[in-house]
């Protein structure tokens, strides 16, 4: 569990001196349309840094040569439909980026990818894989290996039409030309593989129907044998993170002591698994690469915070100069240069959005390179703090706070606000949503709830089949103690979720009359059958939504068949092109609603996806939500 202090001590340090409340921060602040960086990458060589960022709120690709400190523009971030999501160096000339996006067949949306090389300066731009011999290819950027020792090519996998065109192959990819040659073809029922340091592909896993399989092989030459099968939805004995140094070991994530630990696994003995790493309270997220020659520096966990733990005495030192150069926020390594001391650092904390540095610790310079919202990185932010929810039954739920500035924490509206996932988890850092939520004046709470990731075996199994039962009582719970605590005001409480968490929110209205005031879905799933039938779109979806929600209790645990229950004022926002919640979850709810003579507010988003991506989407939604919100709290 995570550790916290009691919150009369959070209180007092953060409220003694406050002051009357500030006017709210501007909307559009938290989706801002220019300046706002993400998805950076260091070359090799250190001298240059490609990121994406936005102008009017469209993405542009752009590169900034560090010893000019010059920045060029190379490529816009929209091709045919589909916006920019990474850009990273193949070599210190060549770009390749990755464009995601939705296409559609009988009207229902489904996710395509494409991959374009581009040089630093921006010539010679090119849709690659797409223009080749594999033109049909619906996710056609999944690279391997970068091969850093061949400049012309990529390994790649693609699915190639073979086996009804669900297993993939492996490809060398020309990232000049767009030319593809296969150098292995699919193999059933493997779905991904992975190379070894050198570019030898060594291993797969996959699943048909309900079993799984991981196969590997000695060398590129050598033949294919099968080292696990499990129930693909029991507990997976291991699951491959990276290969290791020596040529015949992998990192795999393997159980320990009820939690996730990172392991050697040597290849040609298959039960001879050597502890790396492990946690007493947490599971570990695995290996830390900074170089691109895949060397591992450490491991990550998560407590209540991000945390991080070094194998290598070097990179550890680094890391401590860095975090004394930028002390007041949680620094993150994204790349390493090769060959010099260069480092690309992410800082950012909760009350910080992300800020891009280039740290030399050889010349011991420090270059700002740009902010994830550089607006808001001037406004003075509202604290999360860690806490525990002790339920009536004796259980602790490790959650979050949130405390808007400047009042007293005491009868103040609040917000309950479930993770999605079902199986995902909240973290202490910059959240925009709850960052807007407290800005107007509301108190956030978030709880990881039983089900959640990160805990452990025992935490995450006792979520198992439990929509709308074990996981909405801890929600609850954590709703009830914000009320005990004489910080949330009983009468002035919603609660708001997205995708898993706008379910968690209706059948939480639902089931808790009179708990709360309002209620908001974001892409809300609203019919568990529904979404088992809707994920018959994707390979194994619907087995899977099967085995999340469970096929018992259906209708008893889905807001659909209890819109009659409602009688709090409810928003329902929806993306129409969202592939993982398909809008019609909403628009069916809509229409129960009307039925039910208690009409829910409908907002469509024309374009948009499960996560409201864009500057306009998300703008759109949060003017909406605080429009909606403050109608039923009342003014901040």
């Amino acid at each position: 569990m995570p550790i916290s202090r009691p919150l009369s001590g959070i209180a007092l340090s953060l409220f003694a001196c406050a002051a009357a409340a500030a006017e709210p921060i501007p909307v559009e602040e938290f989706a801002p349309k220019r300046g706002a960086y993400a998805a950076m990458d260091l070359s090799a060589d250190g001298r240059l840094v490609v990121g994406v960022t936005l102008a009017d709120g469209a993405p542009i690709v752009t590169v900034t040569d560090i010893g000019k400190m010059e920045t060029t523009a190379v490529i816009r971030g929209w091709i045919d439909g589909l916006e920019i999501s990474s850009c990273g160096f193949k070599t210190s000339r060549r770009l390749l980026c990755s464009f995601a996006g939705v296409d559609h067949a009988a009207g229902v949306p489904f996710p395509v990818t494409r991959l374009v090389g581009v040089d630093v300066d921006g010539r010679n731009a090119k849709v690659l894989v797409q223009r080749g011999q594999q033109g049909g290819t619906q996710l056609q950027d999944r690279i391997l290996h970068l091969l850093p020792d061949d400049p012309k090519h990529v390994l790649i996998e693609l699915q190639d039409g073979e086996d009804g065109g669900i297993y993939p192959g492996v490809y060398l990819l020309d990232v000049n030309q767009g030319t593809t040659r296969r150098i292995m073809r699919p193999r059933a029922p493997i779905l991904h593989w992975l190379a070894d340091r050198k570019g030898v592909v060594r291993l797969g896993h996959g699943f048909a129907d309900k079993k799984a399989v991981i196969v590997a092989r000695d060398a590129a030459d050598g033949d294919w044998r099968v080292i696990s099968r499990y129930a693909r939805f029991d507990a997976t004995p291991f699951e491959p993170r990276g290969f290791g140094v020596l040529p015949g070991t992998v990192m795999v994530l393997a159980e320990h002591n009820g939690r996730d630990a990172i392991f050697d696994m040597d290849l040609s003995e298959r039960n001879d698994l050597q502890l790396l790493f492990s946690h007493p309270t947490a599971d570990v997220g695995g290996p830390i690469v900074w170089r691109g020659d895949g060397t591992v520096v450490g491991f990550a966990y998560e407590t209540d915070r991000r945390q991080r733990h070094f194998i290598d005495p070097q990179a550890q030192r680094a890391q401590a100069t860095i975090d004394a150069s930028l002390p007041d926020t949680r620094n993150v390594v994204l790349r390493q240069a090769d060959t010099t001391a260069r480092f690309l650092v992410s800082a950012s904390s909760d009350v910080h959005p992300p800020e891009y540095y280039l740290i030399d610790l050889d010349a011991r310079s420090r270059v700002r390179l740009g902010s994830a919202n550089a607006q808001l990185a001037k406004r003075a932010l509202a604290p999360m703090a860690s806490i525990e929810v002790k339920t009536a039954q004796g259980l602790v739920l490790p959650g979050y706070l949130t405390l808007p500035q400047g009042v007293e924490p005491k009868n103040l509206p609040a917000i309950v606000l479930p993770h999605g996932g079902p199986n995902a988890r909240d973290s202490w850092g910059y959240d925009p949503l709850v960052q807007l939520l407290a800005s107007r004046g509301y108190a956030v709470i978030q709880v990881n709830f039983r089900g959640s990731t990160g805990y452990g075996k025992a935490w995450l199994d006792a979520g198992y089949q439990a929509w709308g039962t074990v996981m909405h009582e801890d929600i609850t719970s954590a709703a009830r103690w914000l009320v005990a605590q004489g910080i949330a005001d009983p009468r002035r409480m919603c609660i708001v979720g997205w995708s898993y968490g706008g379910y968690a929110a209706l059948i939480g209205a639902i089931k808790e009359p009179g708990l709360y005031r309002c209620v908001a879905s974001i892409a809300g799933v609203t019919n568990l059958g529904q979404l088992q039938r809707d994920s018959d779109i994707y390979y194994g979806g619907s087995a899977a939504a099967r085995n999340s929600t469970g096929t018992e209790d259906l209708a008893a645990n889905s807001p659909l068949a209890l819109a009659d229950k409602l009688r709090i004022p409810v928003l329902l926002v929806h993306g129409t092109d969202d592939m993982q919640v398909l809008v019609g979850h909403s628009q069916r709810m809509a229409k129960a609603l009307e039925r039910a003579q208690h009409p829910a507010e409908l907002m469509l988003v024309e374009g948009g996806d499960h996560s409201l991506s864009r500057a306009a989407w998300r703008e759109a939604l949060y003017r909406k939500l605080a429009e909606f919100l403050g109608k039923n709290l009342g003014a901040p």
